[in-house]
């Protein structure tokens, strides 16, 4: 199976940020069982490191959240990071209301707000992966086959092991149509920016 999604931030080495509409366990679980995972982004998304341009959101469960929090803040691979426990809506990172905001699977969302680049994206994720407290985090790893990323310039496909074998790779998916409508859509809304 093959699964289509964007990103919120991706880097140099297809690490990336997602989960800002607040599903990101529910995002993550689709894309662990695909065989492969295609990234659609527009080239605003393109980042140097993780951090600085995206809020990073993890899911916690309400149960001692202020504890859970302040031991995410305490991670030394998690260094300078501001977290903030998001308010009103799951479904964006804005507070835009007075009560914790709930996931679909009724727990909260702290997003970690950077002002450099994380230093080791594999390592936090390990280190957030492994805290009691913590459902899961919105770095996804090791996870991309390809990103598709809509510019100025037109459409780029690159991936992790080499950028022609990605290539390889859409063509070779029965999927490519759709894969090539919704890139059509990104340029459009691009190019009317």
């Amino acid at each position: 199976d093959v699964a289509i999604d964007g990103a919120d931030n991706v880097d140099p080495g297809f690490n990336l940020v997602k989960g800002g509409g607040g599903a990101l366990l529910r995002e993550k679980m689709v894309e662990v069982c695909a065989d492969k995972f295609i990234v659609i982004v527009d080239e605003s998304k393109l980042c140097d490191g993780l951090g600085p341009g995206f809020p990073l959101p993890v899911e916690i469960t309400p149960f001692c959240h202020e504890h859970t929090i302040r031991t995410i803040a305490a991670l030394p691979s998690c260094a300078g990071c501001k977290p903030v426990l998001r308010m009103g809506s799951s479904s964006n990172n804005k507070v835009d209301g007075d009560e914790i905001a709930v996931t679909d699977n009724g727990n909260y969302i702290v997003d970690l707000h950077f002002t450099e680049a994380i230093k080791d994206v594999p390592k936090m994720a390990a280190d957030l992966k492994a805290l009691c407290g913590v459902v899961d985090h919105g770095l996804f790893c090791g996870m991309t086959t390809a990103v598709l990323c809509a510019g100025a310039g037109g459409v780029t496909v690159t991936a992790p092991e080499e950028k022609n074998k990605a290539e390889k790779i859409v063509k070779n998916m029965a999927f490519l149509s759709a894969a090539v409508g919704l890139v059509a859509v990104a340029t459009m809304i691009v190019r009317k920016r």
